[in-house]
């Protein structure tokens, strides 16, 4: 069962994953990310993204969830590049790895099911409620 933590953390750790040199993206003349330099842009995101902060859930009954991912104004430079740097998208790469991908449709096919079952639910109290009375036309 996963949880909005967990995929909050698989985005984390693929972001991160994605600024360190080496990653595989084949859009660069390199086939890396090279979005690691000094290690300050992977620091401050580090730093600023908690896994208890970057998600939100409604609780008064609307379906609305929500994931924070925090980047300093200089990292925003480096995931979408400038006139001298092309776009190194960690941020990007982050969310189409097949992992978070994974945990994503995870949640929302167990909070799908959840809503399905709770209507489901309802529907059938107001058919019991109505007895032998109801009709279909």
């Amino acid at each position: 069962m996963k949880t909005l933590r967990d995929v909050a953390k698989v985005y984390k750790d693929k972001a991160l994953q994605a600024i360190n040199p080496g990653v595989p993206y084949k859009k660069y003349k390199t086939g890396s990310s090279k979005a690691y330099k000094t290690g300050k842009l992977y620091k401050d995101i580090a730093s600023r993204n908690r896994i208890q902060t970057m998600f939100t859930e409604d609780k008064r009954g609307n379906i609305t969830f929500k994931l924070d991912f925090s980047v300093p104004t200089y990292g925003k430079y480096v995931q979408y590049g400038t006139k001298y740097m092309g776009a190194r998208p960690f941020a990007q790469i982050a969310a189409t790895s097949p992992e978070f991908i994974k945990a994503k449709d995870e949640i929302m096919n167990e909070k799908t099911a959840e809503l399905l079952d709770d209507i489901f639910s309802d529907l059938d109290k107001m058919w019991k409620a109505g007895g032998p009375n109801l009709s279909v036309s």
